[in-house]
């Protein structure tokens, strides 16, 4: 029996020199995106490490569950070299791969902060855009391969050996029946204990990514997870179920996405223009943010335009963005739209809706065609045209990683409108802003540098965007054009209210009309990109009926909200306060307009505003869930 304790002894080591990298690697993560979690106090920070060695165990005990079988199963055969040196091998590698999830979440968390899921199997983020920017990654993050390499060198130096007396207990003889039976029930306990710490104790449900909630804040949940279990347990997981929380009746009573605008007034045959904004977040808008800011010209504009400063993005990603400014649909699920199994879906869109009235629609994106799904979700939108990087005839104006710098497309853009047959509606979504943050070297020096890299790349799309509107300003199209500016999520922050569970939403919605004077000044009500679509109409005076999940900003009478989901939990703004939901209870309930910093958790003090704002948010969820799952996101003709 000595030969089968110096496996399991050896199996310990070896799993606890996983447990401290896992350990070390969150430790890494934290001090990477300490400009994130800089807010987080000292004991409260070592409750969340502590905690997280239970998410740990988890993700080791699944990811290593053919490294245990091997280690505890009876037999002397277990001895052999080779056998031993194949489960070295199977060991480094499995834990390498799961260790180097962390690794990437490190920089990755930056852009999206949230911990890795499932859809980065995708298509789109397994595509040629991942494949071009390696090696711009690889040049920007060099020290985290080091570090994962000296991972990889800490498996195989320490990795801990199987002392000679075992092997010689095994050239002795055969082991007796007694010891087979001890030695297979000792096997099944080992297993047993095994699952356990898979599933992360006797508790009834196995761990969920939402149980990190119950030891950090929404803010802070990355700090409690770890990549590998959070891929693990987004793996084939169903995105949406079927939800019943009211009856019909009573769900058409709370909330009801098909939307119809009355109007005396005919319908105006105006010329609509999107500008989706890479990466800009409400925090770099000067005149939002008492002229502290990077962007003069948006300013500029602002003072002539309708925008509102309690104003939210639908999700993290660009791919989330899109849905929700053209299509009213929020990103509510674990994968996005574009790459869920929803995408097929019919939809009604801008486009959908305008095309019926005679516009003509197109969709504008520097970026590499394809990136993102944009394509492939702009044919489900129906819009006629999709122009990306190859349809762009001036190559010498690629950035070097993402595509087009934004100063030239935005004036190639300008002119292709110009050929457009009237009306038309177009979405133009900008690039220069993202990651690695590249501007022309001619404009190295000219924008003012801030405390976050990313700056530069605003002021010069701003810059750019202040070039566009030079030249479509002098073009007989402008005049009768609504032009709508929305970012696609928000990006680094540096004040305090932008790096918590509100501000890291917060983005700009403006309404420009050079045509309409009257769309001018500051409005407080909430809104979100969801809304962009029925407001656009409602502008428009569309009065026939579609679906949306937001609501119009001219509309007085609505019910005004935003939405946003992520790690599992909902976050609703709504009447001044944000509530934050697990799917399973109200965690929080802030009011937004006296705590901006949400310090405060009036849960218990306010239980008929929590109940309210729950019933509302559980309508919208089960009307969202319901009809993506049924396919009725359009109006049909037996409604």
């Amino acid at each position: 029996m000595s030969n089968y304790f110096q496996h399991i002894k050896v199996l310990l080591k070896r799993l606890l020199i996983v447990l401290v990298l896992y350990v070390a690697t969150r430790l890494y993560f934290y001090v990477l995106n300490y400009n994130f979690f800089s807010a987080v106090q000292f004991f409260p920070l070592m409750k969340m490490f502590f905690y997280g060695i239970r998410f740990d165990i988890s993700a080791i005990a699944y990811t290593n569950v053919l490294i245990i079988i091997l280690h505890v199963i009876p037999g002397n055969f277990k001895n052999h070299k080779i056998y031993q040196l194949l489960k070295k091998i199977l060991f480094v590698a499995v834990n390498s791969i799961m260790l180097a999830t962390n690794f990437i979440d490190s920089k990755f968390f930056e852009f999206e902060e949230k911990r890795l899921t499932s859809d980065i199997f995708s298509p789109v983020w397994l595509g040629k855009d991942t494949v071009e920017l390696m090696p711009q990654f690889i040049h920007d993050y060099w020290y985290i391969i080091i570090s994962w390499f000296i991972v990889i060198f800490i498996l195989i130096y320490f990795y801990p050996k199987l002392k000679q007396r075992a092997e010689v207990e095994m050239i002795k003889g055969k082991q007796k029946i007694k010891q087979l039976i001890y030695q297979s029930a000792l096997c099944v306990f080992l297993l047993a204990f095994s699952v356990l710490c898979a599933r992360g104790g006797f508790q009834l449900k196995p761990l969920r990514i939402i149980t990190a909630a119950k030891y950090a804040n929404s803010n802070n949940v990355s700090l409690v997870l770890n990549s590998p279990f959070t891929l693990l347990k987004t793996v084939g997981k169903k995105e949406i179920k079927i939800e019943n929380y009211f009856t019909k009746q009573e769900l058409n009573e709370i909330f009801n996405p098909v939307r119809q605008y009355e109007s005396n007034s005919s319908f105006r045959k105006m010329n609509v223009v999107v500008f989706i904004l890479e990466s800009f977040g409400k925090e770099y808008i000067g005149s939002l943010n008492n002229n502290k800011g990077y962007t003069p010209f948006l300013d500029s504009l602002i003072s002539r335009s309708l925008v509102f400063d309690y104003a939210f993005a639908n999700g993290k990603k660009s791919i989330e963005a899109v849905p929700s400014v053209l299509a009213s649909i929020p990103a509510l699920m674990n994968n996005p739209f574009i790459t869920s199994n929803y995408s097929s879906n019919k939809i009604n869109s801008l486009a959908s809706i305008l095309n019926k009235e005679g516009y003509y629609s197109s969709f504008f994106h520097g970026g590499n065609n394809g990136t993102m799904g944009f394509d492939n979700f702009t044919m489900m939108a129906d819009i006629d045209d999709y122009y990306g990087r190859n349809e762009y005839d001036k190559q010498g104006d690629y950035d070097g990683n993402w595509g087009i710098f934004d100063e030239p497309y935005l004036q190639y853009y300008a002119q292709k409108l110009s050929e457009f047959n009237k009306p038309f509606f177009s979405c133009l979504f900008t690039l220069s802003s993202h990651h690695p943050y590249t501007i022309p070297k001619k404009y190295e020096g000219k924008f003012r540098k801030g405390e976050l890299i990313n700056e530069q790349s605003i002021s010069y799309a701003d810059y750019s965007l202040k070039q566009f509107f030079k030249t479509a300003s002098k073009l007989p199209w402008y005049k009768n054009t609504l032009f709508v500016f929305t970012a696609d999520h928000t990006a680094q922050a540096y004040n305090k209210f932008y790096k918590n569970k509100l501000g890291r939403y917060s983005i700009p919605i403006i309404y420009f009309c050079p045509g309409d004077t009257s769309l001018k000044g500051i409005n407080h009500t909430i809104t979100q990109q969801a809304d962009i679509m029925p407001s656009v109409l409602d502008y428009l005076n569309y009065n026939k009926k579609f679906i949306a999940y937001g609501n119009s900003v001219f509309d007085t009478t609505a019910d005004h909200y935003a939405v946003n989901y992520m790690n599992g939990i909902y976050q609703f703004i709504n009447n001044g306060y944000t509530l934050l939901y697990d799917g399973n209870n109200v965690i929080g309930l802030y009011n937004i307009r006296k705590d901006r910093l949400l310090k405060h958790n009036l849960l218990k003090k306010l239980p008929q505003i929590v109940t309210s704002l729950e019933n509302k948010l559980k309508a919208i969820l089960q009307s969202y869930n319901n009809r993506l799952i049924n396919n009725e996101l359009i109006i049909r003709d037996k409604n």
